[in-house]
């Protein structure tokens, strides 16, 4: 139907309908309704719901007689509830063809962190591995002797796999081990923590609903499963909801990082209350129309050209849509917070001010491909790359070179000294200016080092090991055959070519 949007008065009835009940429907219910063909009457079936999600399979008739469609002939459909965002650009007519489905956040790292679950002493894990024998032991033992104590043994042990896969990078085998856990403890209040910070990491955040919902119903005194569920909805792009939940979380107990993870969904929506959505195959981006109408379609032919050169370059390709922001460049420091060198922020969203430009310039080009690698390596790592390398492999994606830097870098390592690489392990934005260049110089000649010396396979190779969870200097030495001390030198070296 070339991506054709038809919306009609039954089903526009219907839709507020639903929204105006009260109970657990009136979370994900905030929908859009895409008809793929042609059609004058809408007749709703049935509405199979649960407490996480709601889909309306509906029959359109057709009485009249047309080329395409008999009269009297019937169309099923499956109608699935979206976000309000999605909602609202489609009732403002931004309807697109081709696919649509939801956006996702490259971090898939929420604003609040979710809940520490460290890893489980069991005995099922023996030797540095599962022990696929005493589980297979103990699920026998519960089949002969259904006890109480069996199961929890039974429960206990696949928990304790499932932390050990998540940490050895094997997040799907990790999952599939909790959801065997669960299986077995569907009263448990913590197990559904644990797996639904997993599946949000993993940018699963309709798994996550589905699983938290309902846990959070059976268990209203845990903190931990509001506060991931405000973390899944505002991956989703629903503030609203991301905000409320966070609300729910702080209620049961304070906890500074989820208030502050509040407070940053307030200020973005807040910043984004007038803005508009364009979409591209890998991209959702939210700008002021009315500013920066052209510019945005170039930044998504830019983003669109360098997501394709950074598959070919690292080898890997992000899991859904990245989400990229531009801002005036007060609403950028507002939601951001961040130091006043920063041209741009990755945060799980691709955050960019773009104040007074009506077109894209060089610049903008460089900040938009270095803030899109960051999302590469987050989703490529899971979350486990040392900053310097991040930042370093940023740089030399965008088309830095530390031969345009060396002066400046001489006068600062005079000044305040060359920071050594296992200090800048953790983020740059409390750095200050001076500090924070000599910190992306150095980061930048440790890559071009390792891109001359060992090839981009290399650089790739190490992407993979981190996401094992093995600390650089062993994946260093596993990979490159030298040492992180090794390492510092030739960097300082290749800065005072």
């Amino acid at each position: 139907m070339g991506g054709r949007r038809l919306i009609y008065d039954s089903a526009l009835r219907e839709l507020f309908r639903l929204r105006s009940l009260e109970g657990p429907l009136t979370r994900p219910i905030r929908a859009s309704l895409v008809l793929l063909a042609a059609a004058p009457s809408c007749l709703f079936a049935r509405i199979p719901q649960t407490s996480s999600s709601i889909a309306i399979e509906a029959v359109l008739v057709n009485p009249k007689e047309n080329r395409d469609w008999p009269a009297g002939a019937k169309m099923a459909f499956r109608w699935t509830a979206v976000s309000r965002a999605q909602m609202a650009s489609l009732l403002a007519g931004q309807a697109e063809s081709g696919n649509a489905s939801r956006p996702s956040d490259t971090t898939r790292q929420p604003p609040s962190p979710p809940p520490s679950h460290g890893a489980v002493r069991s005995p099922a894990i023996k030797d540095d591995a599962i022990d696929e024998a005493y589980l297979k032991h103990l699920d026998d033992e519960l089949g002969r002797n259904p006890t109480l104590d069996n199961r929890r043994r039974l429960v206990r042990a696949y928990e304790a796999a499932a932390s050990f896969l998540k940490e050895r990078g094997d997040p799907e085998g990790a999952i599939e081990r909790y959801r065997h856990a669960l299986d077995l403890a569907v009263d448990d209040a913590d197990l559904p923590a644990a797996l639904g910070s997993l599946l949000i990491e993993q940018n699963r955040e309709d798994e996550a609903l589905d699983l938290l919902l309902p846990a959070a119903d059976r268990h209203p005194e845990n903190p931990d499963i509001p506060a991931l569920l405000g973390s899944a909805f505002y991956a989703m792009e629903d503030l609203d909801q991301a905000a409320e939940e966070w609300g729910k979380a702080l209620a049961v107990q304070d906890n500074p990082r989820v208030r502050e993870a509040m407070e940053k969904a307030e200020r973005e929506q807040k910043a984004a209350s007038f803005y508009r959505e364009l979409r591209s195959d890998h991209f959702l981006l939210r700008s002021n129309e009315d500013d920066v109408r052209a510019l945005a379609n170039e930044v998504l032919a830019t983003l669109e050209n360098a997501y394709l050169d950074l598959q070919s370059d690292l080898g890997f390709s992000p899991r859904d849509r990245i989400i990229v922001l531009l801002y005036p460049r007060q609403a950028f420091r507002d939601v951001t917070r961040s130091p006043s060198w920063a041209g741009g922020v990755n945060d799980g969203k691709i955050r960019v001010p773009v104040s007074g430009l009506s077109s894209l310039t060089p610049e903008l080009a460089r900040v938009l491909k270095h803030e899109l690698t960051h999302s590469f390596i987050r989703q490529a790592t899971l979350g486990r790359c040392p900053q310097w390398f991040n930042e370093g492999l940023a740089q030399l994606e965008e088309g830095a070179s530390t031969a345009a830097l060396k002066p400046e870098l001489r006068r600062a390592a005079a000044e305040t000294g060359i920071p050594a690489l296992s200090t800048l392990e953790g983020s740059f934005l409390s750095l200050p200016a001076d500090q924070a260049a000599s910190a992306y110089a150095k980061s930048l000649a440790a890559l071009e080092y390792l891109r001359d010396a060992h090839g981009m396979a290399a650089i790739r190779q190490l992407l993979k090991l981190l996401a094992s969870g093995q600390d650089f200097g062993s994946v260093l030495q596993q990979e490159c055959e030298i040492t992180y001390a090794t390492l510092e030198q030739e960097a300082v070296k290749h800065l005072k070519r």
